[in-house]
């Protein structure tokens, strides 16, 4: 997994109202998965990769995105919401 990359950025619908980031993330094998983002994962990927738009994202591998799904997720516990 290790040559994962971002290959597409767009915007989806959450289940709550909220746009999420949709990325698909391409395999070095050609393999693809899509992956959702909410806000403040997003944000987290964004700000990693300093990018000013969504196609600055393009080429970035797929541990920025994984660090910011667990930033997400980290958020909650944080919180004390999740022990």
């Amino acid at each position: 997994m290790s040559g994962a990359v971002i290959t597409r950025v767009r915007l989806g619908a959450a289940h709550d109202g909220v746009a999420e980031m949709v990325l698909t993330l391409t395999y070095e094998n050609g393999g693809e998965t899509a992956v959702a983002l909410d806000e403040y994962a997003a944000e987290h990927l964004m700000s990693a990769c300093a990018a000013k738009d969504a196609d600055e994202l393009l080429g970035q591998g797929w541990a920025r995105v994984r660090d910011a799904l667990e930033a997400s997720s980290n958020r909650f516990a944080a919180a004390g919401k999740i022990k």
